[in-house]
């Protein structure tokens, strides 16, 4: 099947450029969506196509990410929280829906701390105010690690290989958009993740005071709210995600069962209609 691809833009927020996807189908309704750490907006390619009958969708590149620009000020969640208020008015929104995977659910629930008025619906997708301890141990040994070598290294072969693996549902057109979007070449030929190695701040004490101000964060949140987590997810565990759904004042949790952390990836149709549903004010997926 070929897939429907994004158009493309670039806006100005905080004096940083920031990259954006578009996917324009037959729907109408706004709905922005954000990714995780080190990854990049080309990831809801799969998912904006199984929605685009009825949402016309955002995805940008967070700052330090993808094509957007680095940013020596920080990437902790207040900065990044400013960027998504300053790029939706940007771009022209009034009220939306608003999905935030990993990183993006921690960006979504700072934002929704002053802005939850203009929000329709916001789904907090395998992230907490908090991680689980096994998870924030190993993500803060993965991202501080002093190995003389780049995170990820890749011939072309081996970057179109490994996503094609990784996303079966893709087509040649959106493997090879997806590289360009995630991916850098450097001055050898290879490829490796693109991103800006000094997101390894949120990793460490300085992210700290983020824990308390998200809890707060939840409490202020007037929309319709979605806790989804994947049963066997090393980042959200049960009691972090059921003090979040306690926390919402209308907040529900789903699971997904034998699952992990990357759902959009790993149950893409399924997450797909638990998004559709929720944002339908519909039963979810049993």
């Amino acid at each position: 099947m070929t897939l429907v691809q994004p158009s493309e833009g670039e806006v100005k927020v905080n004096g940083l450029r920031l990259h954006y996807f578009e996917w324009k189908g037959a729907g109408t309704r706004p709905l922005v969506l954000m990714h995780g750490l080190r990854d990049y907006a080309y990831y809801w390619q799969d998912c904006a196509n199984r929605l685009l009958d009825e949402f016309h969708i955002f995805a940008p590149d967070l700052r330090g990410h993808g094509e957007s620009e680095a940013a020596p000020g920080g990437y902790l969640v207040w900065a990044l929280a400013s960027d998504l208020a300053r790029f939706v008015n940007k771009i022209g929104l009034q009220r939306f829906d608003l999905v935030g995977l990993s990183l993006g659910s921690r960006v979504s629930m700072a934002y929704a701390r002053e802005n939850s008025l203009r929000l329709k619906h916001l789904a907090l997708v395998d992230m907490g105010p908090q991680m689980a301890r096994v998870g924030a141990v190993g993500l803060k040994k993965d991202m501080t690690s002093k190995a003389d070598r780049p995170p990820s290294s890749f011939s072309l072969g081996d970057a179109q290989s490994f996503y094609r693996k990784q996303w079966p549902s893709l087509d040649d057109a959106s493997i090879e958009r997806l590289i360009q979007n995630s991916l850098v070449q450097g001055d050898d030929g290879t490829y490796a993740n693109r991103y800006d190695r000094r997101l390894a701040d949120v990793t460490t004490k300085a992210a700290i005071p983020e824990i308390d101000f998200l809890w707060g964060s939840l409490t202020h949140v007037r929309c319709p709210a979605l806790v989804a987590r994947g049963e066997n997810s090393p980042i959200l565990d049960d009691d972090i995600s059921s003090r979040m759904v306690r926390s919402l004042p209308d907040g529900r949790l789903y699971v997904f069962a034998d699952t992990g952390h990357s759902l959009p990836r790993l149950a893409p149709e399924l997450f797909a209609d638990l998004i559709r549903s929720f944002l339908n004010d519909a039963p979810l997926p049993a």
